[in-house]
């Protein structure tokens, strides 16, 4: 089996005021709940994001405090950092697991693998969740 496709590492979150920012989700068929926030590895990917979103977002470090505290509270959950999203309205996004971020940042580790794809659905205006397959292709 052909390994996961890798993207870089995010370091930084967007927020809202006060409130970490992700994409809305369709429930997945498991029922499973299921939980995403935008990550960025670096300063360009959240610039360019934010100039495509109508939010007054501020960059906030993506702090391995906060993964640990979210992986403690919400154990049956689907935790997911999508990373460099180029907007928020991008038809399909990468994700990574809160964990495999986790151990990413805790090894000091430049690239964290894909485990979902997410996916566009113009008519609700969530995403889908796929979990990743080996032909994905970084964006």
């Amino acid at each position: 089996m052909m390994d996961a496709p890798l993207v870089n590492t995010p370091h930084y979150v967007l927020l809202d005021g006060k409130h970490r920012i992700g994409p809305p989700l369709v429930s997945p068929r498991s029922g499973q709940e299921c939980v995403a926030i935008y990550g960025f590895s670096d300063k360009h990917p959240y610039d360019a994001f934010c100039s495509q979103s109508e939010l007054a977002l501020t960059p906030y470090p993506l702090v391995k405090g906060y993964l640990r505290n979210q992986l403690e509270v919400a154990r049956n959950a689907i935790l997911l950092i999508v990373v460099d999203a180029a907007g928020p309205n991008a038809l399909q996004l990468n994700a990574a697991t809160m964990q495999s971020v986790l151990e990413s940042q805790v090894n000091q580790s430049k690239h964290v693998a894909v485990s979902f794809r997410l996916t566009r659905d113009e008519q609700s205006k969530a995403y889908h969740l796929e979990e990743s397959l080996p032909d994905l292709v970084s964006p």
